[in-house]
């Protein structure tokens, strides 16, 4: 079997990982990483069996690739991917595309021009939870969808260097949100502020408008737990859903209108809890699997620049639109 010669460029929290499970396939060699800090990319490297560049352009000279995973800061990601794009790379880059509309719409006109497939991380779509709840609306045991909710916080990660929380943690909900209900809302608004960090926005409240079901995404850095839950209610039920643990609890409603003694109708709830079953697998290693595939076969990647970019705008519009 041929292996895909793939790149990492940025080795911090999540660019470690795209090197780890670039390691671990069988249908990828690991060739090299870049980083400009050289204690953190040496020691990634050391630890995958592949080279240090600390400047990503010479690794691009001395190493022939197939695929290159770009996971360098959000206004960084115009440079870096175009780089590689013109070098025919195939390349997934971190979520968000960028930083900006404008830049997002250079990269992709960069990757159709050069006819290499390019990607977005955003991973949330890979976990089997995720796709679980998705198969769980669609069956309709859930009924008309009413109302989402997501919590999507924790304490303030010092990696991230420019982008603010709605940018950084909103748009993974913004996006399943899109991916769930399979449409963009109508209408958007929010609430956001800096508490904590005070050069940029650590917390936000945002509300969408899908049709008839409303969806609200707390997101923030200033909780001292992390949590990554949303849950959906139903016409038929309501649904509990863990990013972490990969567990779905569904309620069903099991509701029986009767009418009293004075003739009123009264609704009698008896619901049943169910265990949704999940098989837990690690959602990167997935999206990587599935890019590898795209790559491949030809096929278009499971995530397209329009979703992408479509998470993009709902996130710079809710940014736009609070202090």
């Amino acid at each position: 079997m041929t292996k895909l010669k793939a790149a990492v460029i940025g080795t911090g929290n999540m660019g470690f990982f795209h090197a780890k499970n670039y390691f671990e396939l069988d249908e990828i060699e690991l060739v090299a990483v870049a980083d400009i800090d050289k204690e953190k990319g040496e020691k990634t490297a050391k630890e995958f069996n592949c080279k240090f560049y600390s400047d990503y352009k010479e690794l691009a000279e001395k190493e022939k690739l197939d695929i290159v995973s770009i996971v360098v800061p959000t206004k960084k990601h115009k440079e870096v991917a175009i780089f590689f794009i013109e070098k025919g790379i195939n390349t997934l880059i971190e979520k968000p595309i960028a930083g900006t509309i404008e830049d997002a719409e250079e990269i992709i006109k960069a990757s159709e021009k050069n006819k290499v497939k390019l990607t977005i991380g955003h991973i949330e779509r890979f976990n089997p939870a995720v796709i679980a709840l998705k198969k769980l609306i669609k069956s309709g045991r859930l009924g008309e969808i009413n109302s989402i909710i997501v919590r999507r916080v924790g304490i303030y990660p010092p990696q991230i260097k420019d982008a603010n929380v709605i940018i950084d943690l909103a748009v993974h909900d913004i996006d399943i949100i899109n991916y769930l209900l399979e449409r963009l809302p109508d209408k958007v608004s929010a609430n956001s502020g800096k508490a904590v960090t005070g050069n940029k926005k650590d917390y936000a409240d945002i509300f969408m408008k899908y049709g008839k079901t409303s969806a609200v995404v707390q997101v923030n850095w200033i909780t001292p737990v992390k949590i990554r839950k949303m849950n959906i209610t139903g016409s038929k039920g309501y649904a509990e859903m863990d990013y972490i643990t990969q567990e779905i609890t569904m309620f069903e409603s099991n509701c029986n209108i009767e009418t009293d003694s004075f003739k009123d109708f009264v609704v009698k709830f008896a619901p049943s809890e169910e265990k949704i079953a999940v098989e837990k697998e690690q959602p990167l290693k997935k999206e990587l699997v599935s890019f590898i595939k795209s790559i491949k076969e030809g096929s278009e990647p499971e995530v397209t620049t329009k979703q992408a970019v479509d998470a993009l705008k709902i996130a710079l519009e809710v940014d736009s639109k609070t202090e």
